[in-house]
């Protein structure tokens, strides 16, 4: 087994380290604060009420209504809209079938 000349191996070694300091950067500003934006914007959109945490029932809703959104949005599966032709977005109003 041959090996490797003097400065060819120190030119390898010095590659093969400069290469792996690249791996071991301290984190940044930016990477201290990533993520925070989707989190702060998921909070201002949730609501945190007590009413979330009981069992009672939304008194806005009753059992008719609610059953019968419940069964339009499972009927909406069913029988998917067709899909707006391409050629015609921006180009005017598509006649009614």
């Amino acid at each position: 087994m041959k090996f490797m000349p003097l400065p060819l191996r120190c030119l390898s070694i010095f590659g093969l380290s400069l290469a792996l300091s690249a791996c071991d950067t301290p984190p940044t500003l930016v990477d201290h604060h990533f993520g925070m934006a989707v989190q702060r914007a998921q909070a201002q959109q949730s609501q945190h009420s007590p009413a979330r945490q009981s069992a009672a029932p939304v008194p806005d809703t009753d059992g008719a209504s609610a059953l019968a959104a419940v069964t339009r949005y499972q009927q909406s599966f069913q029988t998917p809209t067709a899909p707006a032709p391409v050629f015609n977005i921006g180009l005017g109003a598509v006649a009614a079938p």
